[in-house]
């Protein structure tokens, strides 16, 4: 692996606290992955502990850390397979990597204080972490490394970006920076180099300023808001899945929203109680999916609980899981399109409101505020829904919304979007 100048000096850092705040896709996490890989092997009966957001990440942190063993140690994995998992590996010298998503309450942070921890992700992980981790500051055994893009000007990363105590070592690289001051290799080809050029100009095209700011430029953007506060997801929170027995008291629906071979498809369902409140049954996600295999997901799903309506988004890749259920007359009258597109207002017919994007949003929560809905407590739940921004365009005063992690969020909405239907007569759902 040819490391950039800053991936060494990442590598050969020795401080107590490094932080790496960047832009997408410039081998932040990857540095790290390496840098735990050589101090397992380097440091017997040492101890890493990676906390992420949702179980997905952690065990793709530990698969990183995983590839740079089997590259550069080898010799050090164990043959035992309860040595080597998706959440674990214990080396032969008896160092060990252990990565845990977040939870509920990070309990599995605290008391943490030999060896590194590693916090990923750091700007979204939520603020009772640190709370969690902070004792660890008191002592000089453990250190902490932490990675992240911004996630605007708040939180726990944001104060430690600001370095006002000078106890971190901060390093601070931006996307079109590292594409451009990485030399030509036989791993980074000036073709490679010119299509990644290409593709950061198509995202400063399509994403505003202040987005494009945030994800790409490593900036922490003022005009970007968290749009589900914090509190507000923990407080409709309070269904714990392993519990949960389901029995037909209500009408059942079902959001989709279709992913493809990079992006997972997630399908949300939702019961409604007297027609007021919601309360979520069942989540599933399917990766890496054909979009054959979407619709087998769907309709094993309606066998099971016989929903009202099926919410498809029928733009994009969705029209192929939309139009393949609409053909059948078993789902015919059930399936319907909900689009995701961000006008408000259908010029064709300024007598009709149609309902869209920021409609779904505003309907979401609503009935979080109202507490008119009830969610799983899984950190798949939390992550998408903390992810959720927004920003008022300072020329229109519209509201954009957009996300980095929002497919169980866009299925939820669409899964609950029948309550606009029902509020508002002047709705349609296109």
């Amino acid at each position: 692996m040819i490391l950039d100048k800053w991936q060494e000096e990442v590598l050969e850092c020795e401080s107590k606290r490094i932080l790496i705040c960047k832009g997408r896709q410039i081998g932040g996490t990857t540095i790290f992955a390496k840098k735990a890989s050589d101090r397992l092997a380097d440091n017997p009966n040492d101890e890493i502990m990676v906390v992420s957001i949702t179980e997905e990440q952690a065990q793709n942190v530990i698969m990183m850390v995983l590839h740079f063993l089997e590259t550069e140690h080898k010799r050090l994995l164990s043959d035992r397979l309860q040595d080597t998992t998706k959440g674990k590996i214990i080396l032969k010298n008896g160092s060990t990597i252990i990565s845990k998503p977040v939870g509920q309450t990070g309990a599995s942070v605290r008391g943490f204080t030999k060896g590194v921890l590693w916090l990923n992700e750091g700007s979204r992980l939520p603020e009772f972490v640190f709370e969690a981790a902070k004792p660890m500051l008191l002592t000089t055994n453990g250190d902490i490394w932490m990675d992240s893009t911004p996630f605007g000007k708040k939180g726990y990363f944001y104060e430690a970006f600001l370095n006002k105590a000078n106890i971190w070592t901060v390093f601070f690289k931006n996307t079109a920076d590292v594409i451009n001051e990485r030399p030509i290799s036989e791993s980074w080809t000036e073709k490679q180099r010119e299509g990644a050029l290409r593709l950061l100009e198509q995202e400063r095209t399509e994403m505003t300023a202040t987005q494009y700011g945030q994800e790409y430029l490593g900036l922490f953007m003022e005009d970007l808001a968290q749009y589900f506060p914090t509190e507000l997801i923990r407080k409709v929170m309070t269904i714990d899945r392993g519990l949960l027995v389901f029995s037909s008291i209500g009408e059942n629906f079902l959001g989709v929203d279709v992913g493809s071979i990079n992006d997972p498809s997630v399908l949300c369902s939702v019961c409604r109680i007297n027609k007021e409140k919601f309360k979520m049954i069942d989540l599933e996600t399917v990766h890496k999916a054909l979009l054959r295999e979407t619709t087998i997901k769907i309709k094993g799903s309606d066998e099971k609980y016989n929903y009202k309506k099926i919410y498809v988004d029928s733009t994009g890749i969705g029209l192929g899981v939309f139009q393949e259920l609409f053909y059948e007359s078993k789902y015919r009258n059930k399936t319907v399109a909900v689009e995701n597109a961000t006008r408000s207002i259908d010029r064709e017919d300024k007598q009709k409101k149609r309902i869209l994007k920021e409609d779904l949003y505003e309907n979401l929560k609503w009935l979080m505020e109202s507490g008119r809905i009830e969610l799983f407590m899984d950190e798949q739940v939390f992550d998408s829904l903390s992810s959720v921004q927004y920003e008022i365009d300072k020329e229109t005063r519209q509201i954009k919304i957009w996300g980095r992690n929002t497919h169980f969020c866009e299925s939820l909405i669409r899964a609950v979007s029948v309550q606009l239907e029902k509020k508002h007569l002047n709705l349609w759902i296109a």
